[in-house]
């Protein structure tokens, strides 16, 4: 089960982040010197991402048990793939294209 909050709002007034997404034709162009593939899948990989503790405020959803708000990222808000694929690709950056390429929440891993 995924929570799903409307953040409309919130995203009308967001700065857009324009970390762009890798192009798929790029992406399988370098699989052609691969043999043997592995995919992995990171499942929820938004809740991994800590929201500043000055920002949580502004995630803040009401539903009949109260007022919450998120200390992770969210489903929903317009930066949130932008800022996982500039996290993910400095972390696995020696590797990119070099045996790993990501795409969104999905990394393959080729020899």
């Amino acid at each position: 089960m995924r929570l799903c909050v409307d953040y409309r709002g919130l995203n009308a007034v967001c700065v857009n982040n324009l970390y762009p997404l890798p192009l798929i034709s790029e992406l399988l162009a370098n699989l052609s010197c691969g043999k043997y593939f592995t995919k992995l899948d990171l499942r929820e990989a938004y809740y991994r991402i800590r929201v500043k503790t000055e920002d949580e405020w502004k995630t803040t959803f009401n539903c009949p048990l109260g007022s919450y708000q998120f200390r992770v990222m969210p489903f929903g808000l317009q930066g949130a793939p932008a800022v996982f694929m500039q996290l993910i690709n400095e972390v696995l950056s020696e590797h990119l294209y070099h045996g790993v390429l990501v795409y969104m929440d999905d990394i393959l891993i080729y020899t």
